[in-house]
């Protein structure tokens, strides 16, 4: 049979047509792959994992139940912004004790400008001389951190937007009034006794405390 069709075809176009067909069936079977692939990674997805969703209203105990690989991932990122945000803060702590001692000075320089003022109606000129040069003091300390400034600034955003994925993920099947606070329990965590410990969201305050 094989023969048969050789011969009624030319060799080079009986060569493409069987190119043709095994292209037809590796395109079919990659495609096939795809679909199981993305059907797998969707399934993954779904799969619930040890970390538990609580859902309060009034302070008591509403519903209970695993979150979603997909909520895990939102979750873990959140993290993650929220431990890069803690490391761009370290800086401005440090920018915190710096600036201290200075900002006790200008509070105590100016206390005394002010009583100054008032029983001599004009202040001594010293004391206006020190007031000028910690305020200095205080100005070129803060523009040292200016790009830690900026940076913390800047990156908020992507916290916000990281909790913002969290919460429409976690909320998007909580009927509208359902709930006041949402609190995530991770596996080896003892639930508090209060309500508000370890609260990822609260309709109230709206920030996290987790």
């Amino acid at each position: 049979m094989q023969s048969n069709i050789q011969h009624q075809i030319p060799n080079h176009h009986f060569h493409r047509f069987t190119l043709a067909i095994l292209l037809l069936g590796s395109c079919g079977l990659a495609f096939m792959s795809q679909q199981v692939t993305a059907q797998q990674a969707i399934n993954q997805q779904s799969l619930a994992t040890d970390h538990k969703l609580q859902v309060l209203k009034d302070c008591k105990l509403q519903s209970e139940r695993p979150l979603t690989a997909a909520e895990l991932s939102a979750w873990q990122n959140l993290k993650k912004a929220e431990l890069k945000m803690d490391q761009l803060q370290i800086p401005l702590d440090q920018m915190s004790k710096a600036l201290q001692p200075h900002q006790d000075k200008m509070e105590q320089l100016s206390a005394e400008l002010e009583q100054q003022t008032k029983s001599q109606r004009i202040p001594d000129d010293n004391l206006l001389e020190q007031t000028r040069m910690t305020a200095e003091r205080i100005e070129d300390i803060t523009d040292s951190y200016q790009g830690d400034i900026d940076a913390i600034s800047s990156y908020g955003d992507e916290v916000g937007k990281a909790a913002k994925t969290f919460e429409q993920q976690i909320t998007a099947q909580l009927p509208q009034g359902s709930y006041d606070q949402l609190r995530i329990v991770v596996p080896g965590d003892k639930t508090a006794a209060d309500c508000n410990s370890g609260m990822f969201f609260s309709k109230s305050l709206r920030f996290n405390k987790s």
